[in-house]
């Protein structure tokens, strides 16, 4: 039929053609009757891009003397590999045809890899794409592909979402957040409520409960590393970034001699120890640190803090003997919950 016809002149579909095509037509009826029949789970209908086309057709195909294909008939887009009968229920998404090229812009990074933002221009949304740098070696790289692993596994709203790795550039597609929680509490510690603060607090304690119930330890909890996503109706979620140092409590990931990394980890018991050997000890040592910070938007100065229970929190989070810590998140918030809450004001 694109052979013979001419759009904007039309054409002529010769009779033998036309009775073929109306033959299929009926065919394909018959086979979509025979299917709402059978017992399937969903009901099916003919794919829109094929009912479109036959619409048109029904409206000048002739069993005889062929068929006058009229003015304003477009070439039929040839559609390979597509079905023809599909789940009613289904949705019809639309593949990109062409590459579109989005502007990175650098947001930030460290020693191992960059994070850049861009805008999806197909679907108007914001992601952040984090890319392992140059001169990584093998093993690096390779910690950097376990980090993806592991964040891909975990569904949580307070945990950063990833989307695709690219093996190739090494990098990966993730969800993008707004800020970190240093530079949120550098502009915002002034203007929040204790209300605020609590909801901030319990969205990182969720996170970390859920990450430990995984199984995993993060070990690089940092207030950058802790990001915040903030929306129209002024609320903010918390989103837990960079798992590159994630250790997997019942494997061998991690060596004993690893280096210490970690901004507020526990140097003086991991120096001693290796950083092999880090455990949930370890980590409430720094949630406390963290609480401290959302709660004071201070950084520092446990022992001059004027609040004694919130010093004796923070004290025994982070205690030289690791039997007076927290072993658990759950203790660490019961606590906080009981002892320290109703203290603040």
């Amino acid at each position: 039929m694109n052979h013979k016809n001419s759009p904007g002149r039309g054409g002529h579909y010769n009779a033998n053609e036309s009775r073929e095509l109306i033959d299929l037509l009926k065919e394909t009826r018959i086979i979509l009757v025979t299917l709402e029949r059978e017992p399937f789970e969903d009901t099916y209908q003919i794919d829109h891009a094929y009912q479109e086309i036959i619409d048109k057709c029904s409206t000048f195909l002739s069993s005889s003397g062929g068929s006058t294909i009229p003015e304003e008939f477009p070439i039929i887009e040839t559609i390979d590999y597509r079905p023809i009968f599909v789940p009613a229920s289904s949705i019809s998404i639309p593949s990109q045809e062409k590459v579109v090229n989005a502007r990175l812009k650098l947001i930030g990074g460290g020693s191992y890899a960059q994070v850049f933002h861009y805008k999806d221009p197909n679907y108007g949304l914001d992601f952040a794409i984090k890319r392992a740098r140059p001169e990584l070696s093998e093993e690096e790289l390779k910690r950097f592909e376990i980090e993806f692993e592991q964040l891909s596994k975990l569904d949580s709203p307070y945990i950063i979402k990833v989307h695709k790795y690219d093996k190739n550039k090494n990098e990966y597609t993730m969800e993008f957040a707004d800020q970190t929680l240093e530079e949120y509490m550098k502009f915002e510690n002034q203007n929040l409520s204790l209300n605020k603060r609590k909801s901030l607090v319990g969205q990182v304690l969720k996170a970390f409960s859920y990450i430990h119930e995984k199984g995993l330890l993060h070990r690089d909890i940092s207030y950058r590393n802790i990001l915040l996503k903030h929306f129209d109706d002024q609320s903010s979620i918390i989103k837990i970034s960079d798992f590159g140092l994630v250790k997997i409590t019942e494997s061998q990931l991690t060596r004993q001699g690893t280096d210490i990394k970690g901004a507020l980890n526990d140097y003086s018991d991991l120096s001693r120890i290796g950083f092999g050997n880090y455990s949930i000890e370890h980590e409430t040592f720094v949630l406390a640190k963290v609480v401290y910070f959302i709660l004071t938007g201070k950084q520092s100065n446990y022992p001059k803090e004027k609040n004694e229970a919130l010093k004796n929190f923070v004290l025994k989070a982070i205690s030289s003997d690791k039997k007076e810590r927290f072993q658990s998140v759950q203790e660490l918030y019961k606590t906080l919950v009981e002892k320290v809450y109703p203290t603040l004001s």
